[in-house]
């Protein structure tokens, strides 16, 4: 391989990989002013991002990231999803049980995946009351 098919491959490479970062960073943006929020780290090392809105008694709108496994980010994507349309204190019910049932079968190594996604949801909850407590 000459130099120069080298350094078109590495343009190439930096492009693609440039434009995925990107257009993941647009197409996600930041929830501006989440009623709760919370971003736990687990044993593992991934850190699960997690925050909602509520209107009129509902969480209406929920965003979360992870720079965790994909396995992870299914466990962040699923519990995000069962939040949607709830009152905040059915939040209080949702357990890893509930994520790995929409999930589907995760492998014994990746259980710990459904223990963050709730404990950041509890945590995310927390910071909810405690918004509400502090005024």
């Amino acid at each position: 391989m000459s130099l120069l098919q080298f350094s078109i491959l590495l343009l190439l490479l930096f492009f693609f990989v440039g434009g995925w970062f990107i257009l993941s960073y647009l197409l996600s943006p930041e929830m501006e002013d989440p009623d709760g929020y919370a971003r736990v780290t687990g044993n593992c090392g991934d850190t699960m991002e997690l925050g909602f809105k509520v209107k009129g008694g509902r969480i209406i709108e929920t965003h979360h990231s992870t720079n965790g496994c994909s396995i992870s980010g299914q466990c962040i994507e699923s519990a995000a999803r069962l939040l949607l349309d709830k009152t905040p204190r059915d939040v209080k019910s949702i357990n890893m049980m509930h994520i790995m049932e929409e999930v589907g079968r995760l492998p014994d190594s990746h259980i710990h995946c459904a223990q963050l996604a709730e404990t950041t949801i509890q945590k995310a909850f927390d910071n909810y009351v405690q918004k509400r407590t502090d005024g």
